[in-house]
Formats: C-alpha cells, sequence, structure tokens
C-alpha cells in the first residue's frame, strides 16, 4: 500500500515557477539580444538591464499562464502533476501570448528584428520569440513538477530494513 506524499504548498511552487521561468527567460533573452535592431552590436554589459526587464515581463506571463490553466482546471496545482495535456496546453497559452505580444510590440515599434531573426511565415513575428515562450513555459512548469517530486521523495517515510537472526529479512 503507497502512502501518500507531501506536496509542497502553493506558493513554494509558484515561487519555483517564477525563479525558473526567470532564470530560463533571461538566458534566453541574452541569446537572442543580437536578432534585435535596438540591441544588435552592444556589448553584454549594456543588454543586461534591458533582458533583466524582458525576462521579469517573460515571468508575469508564465504566472499569468500558470493562473490561467488553474482556473480552467479549478486545481491551483495543476502544472505540477507534470502530464503532457497540461505541458501542451501551456505551450500552446504561451505561443499565442508571444504572437500578441510581437505583434502589438512591432505595430508599437517598440522593437525590430535584424537580418538574424528568422521570421514566420503568415504571422510576421520572429522565430525566436514564439519558442522562447512556448518551449519555456512548459519547461518552468517542467521544473516545479520535477522540484515537487524530488523535494515530496525525501520527505516521504522510508522504511527500515534490518536483518534478524535468522538471516530473513524484514520490513
Amino acid at each position: 500500500m503507497s502512502e501518500a506524499r507531501p506536496v509542497p504548498s502553493p506558493i513554494a511552487c509558484i515561487a519555483v515557477l517564477a525563479l525558473a521561468a526567470f532564470a530560463f527567460n533571461w538566458h534566453w533573452e541574452m541569446l537572442q539580444m543580437p536578432a534585435y535592431a535596438e540591441m544588435a552590436g552592444r556589448p553584454w554589459r549594456a543588454t543586461l538591464t534591458t533582458c533583466t526587464w524582458a525576462a521579469l515581463g517573460d515571468v508575469g506571463t508564465t504566472l499569468a499562464i500558470f493562473g490561467v490553466g488553474a482556473l480552467a482546471a479549478r486545481k491551483l496545482r495543476w502544472g505540477i502533476p507534470g502530464r503532457w495535456n497540461v505541458y501542451l496546453a501551456a505551450g500552446l497559452m504561451a505561443g499565442a501570448c508571444a504572437i500578441a505580444i510581437e505583434w502589438r510590440a512591432l505595430a508599437l515599434g517598440r522593437w525590430s528584428y535584424t537580418e538574424q531573426m528568422p521570421i514566420v511565415p503568415v504571422l510576421d513575428v520572429g522565430l525566436w520569440p514564439l519558442l522562447q515562450l512556448t518551449l519555456l513555459v512548459p519547461g518552468a512548469m517542467a521544473m516545479v513538477a520535477w522540484w515537487a517530486a524530488r523535494r515530496a521523495s525525501r520527505k516521504a517515510p522510508q522504511r527500515q530494513c534490518s536483518i534478524n537472526a535468522e538471516s530473513h529479512l524484514k520490513f
């Protein structure tokens, strides 16, 4: 008979989600900077603040997507089990958000692309920002699922094993 594993608190899970989203997105932002006309050719340190703010915006988008999923599933910990359908739903919502963000930013002139940015036909948005949210939102959620499972396995009661005088294993 299996015993129920303790599940981390929702606040802890959201904190880990935010941290994972920031770490993933900050690195992605730094790597894709040469594909944006406003950042191309600038030294690494000059893009640091811009990329940090962009990554914080991506954290907000990740938390919003997680929140929408939690409301739809009527379950605050909807992303913790780590099932494929959760990741697919999160990826689809994230892709839609990425397209909307890019369309708006391009229309308002907030940024533009260099020739290093592949453009997605029909959508007319950059491939890197589309892939960024589509992959990293489910990736951050997978990190929370991994963390929660690892934490639960550490807190699960351990059975003691001993050998008695007759050399029989006893659990």
